[in-house]
């Protein structure tokens, strides 16, 4: 193994499958282990934001690692964004 780039390619070797699915599997296993102990710790009406928060560093750690693929964290941000939108939209006409 020469770097941390390569242990995608080694891990869809050794299960047979594409590259890409490789990427991903070992993507979500990364942010489920950096995720659920902050889920588990993050008391409070911030939790939900620190979540965000740790979400959106592991993706970013990843995909400069180049485990992830770019388009993933840009969906990421994008629903975030919509959620975001809605809440402040609700606030805003008082419908909370």
């Amino acid at each position: 193994m020469q770097s941390l780039e390569d242990i995608p390619v080694y891990f869809a070797d050794f299960l047979g499958i594409n590259l890409g699915a490789a990427q991903i599997i070992l993507s979500v296993v990364v942010l489920f282990t950096l995720l659920l102990p902050v889920m588990y710790l993050a008391k409070g009406t911030r939790a939900l934001a620190i979540e965000i928060v740790v979400l959106f560093l592991g993706e970013c750690l990843l995909v400069g690692m180049g485990w992830m693929p770019f388009w993933i964290l840009i969906a990421t941000v994008a629903v975030m964004a919509i959620a975001i939108a809605l809440l402040g939209t609700k606030i805003v006409i008082g419908e909370r």
